[in-house]
């Protein structure tokens, strides 16, 4: 059964308590932005924090 998703938050990777936030937040779905909302010179970090993240499961309650 496919879920309509009604809500979806876009947000940069480069914001790190933007991606601690976003956890408890009630968006159907999370974009994680690398390219247009994040600085040239901050990709390289967004890249990281955004690995870092999913690795550390922060957003274990995110559906793909």
């Amino acid at each position: 059964m496919i879920r309509p998703r009604r809500s979806l938050l876009f947000m940069p990777g480069s914001n790190a308590r933007a991606l601690e936030k976003a956890r408890n937040l009630p968006a159907d779905g999370i974009i994680l932005d690398l390219e247009d909302s994040v600085a040239p010179d901050g990709k390289a970090l967004a890249r990281d924090q955004i690995a870092k993240a999913v690795a550390a499961k922060v957003l274990a309650n995110a559906r793909c």
